[in-house]
């Protein structure tokens, strides 16, 4: 390990690198053991941060190189980095900065999401799609079409749980004015305002329930064990070119296309049912981070 840090060199070899190549090293041998990545993708990250924060004028200090707000600008001017590399530079800079301030200051680190949390994969765009002339093209009654339709807009287009979907009812839908559709979410004090490719549908859908069901509007059971998966199975059977219909991939699909549209997470969680923001870490993989030019339009703000 001692090896490959000091025998560490970038593969560019910028001016910089001798300057801070010290610093670098020294971080890297107090920090490593202490940072679930590999040496070289540790000093790979770390170096790269370092040579930028010496290109721009930072502080040859590696606190100052770590602050957070020298560690996303380095980050955005990266922007042959892909996404996923991205998020991986950003987990091991901060992981080096929190044991970096422990040994310095005794500074405990933040609390972290385990890395074993993951959400089902969101349905693509071409995929919702399918879904939604397949939904069409079924007949028209309430245990077929109407119910494809229904848990199709209350989860891809409202963000419903499974409980919440079986216990949805047509009176649970208002149709606002402006067209908007709004759907308060059985057994809570929540509003959700449908997203738009859904609420043609839902807003007819629940004038045909009225009081009943959305979804199986004839079963006798107010919360069947396996009902959803079991007709989704049962209906999708012999159809082509779809993929399996999981209510959890309708649920991350909703959540995935508000973060990607900037959506404020905090008016996310509370449409969600969230606690708190933090409950969304595990979509945040799914979303594919600003360009430079949006994140600097943005940071400057619209005139």
């Amino acid at each position: 390990m001692s090896g490959a840090i000091l025998g560490y060199q970038p593969s560019e070899e910028p001016s910089e690198w001798p300057l801070v190549a010290d610093g670098v090293r020294m971080v890297a041998a107090a920090t490593c053991d202490s940072v679930p990545y590999p040496v070289l993708k540790l000093m790979l990250a770390l170096s790269g941060l370092a040579v930028y924060a010496e290109r721009v004028g930072i502080a040859r200090d590696p606190l100052a190189w770590l602050a957070p707000e020298v560690m996303t600008r380095y980050l955005l001017a990266q922007t042959k980095l892909e996404g996923s590399t991205v998020q991986t530079y950003r987990s091991i800079l901060l992981r080096i900065r929190e044991a970096l301030l422990w040994l310095e200051y005794g500074q405990q680190p933040t609390p972290r999401m385990s890395a074993k949390r993951q959400r089902a994969a969101p349905y693509t765009p071409p995929e919702l799609a399918r879904y939604l002339m397949w939904a069409h093209a079924l007949p028209t009654a309430p245990a077929l079409g109407g119910s494809a339709l229904a848990l199709l807009a209350l989860g891809a287009g409202c963000g419903l749980a499974r409980r919440e979907i079986l216990a949805a009812r047509g009176t649970d839908i208002t149709v606002l004015p402006s067209e908007a559709v709004v759907v308060a979410v059985p057994g809570s004090d929540r509003l959700v305002v449908c997203r738009a490719m859904w609420e043609e549908d839902l807003a007819t859908l629940a004038r045909a329930a009225g009081d009943g069901y959305l979804f199986l509007p004839q079963r006798q059971v107010a919360d069947p064990k396996n009902g959803v998966s079991n007709w989704a199975k049962r209906i999708l059977k012999g159809a082509s070119g779809l993929p399996d219909l999981k209510l959890a991939r309708l649920r991350s699909t909703w959540i995935v296309e508000l973060l990607r549209q900037r959506v404020p997470e905090d008016v996310i969680a509370a449409a969600a049912g969230m606690k708190s923001t933090a409950a969304l870490a595990p979509y945040r993989a799914s979303v594919p981070p600003l360009t430079t030019a949006a994140a600097t339009r943005m940071l400057r703000g619209w005139a």
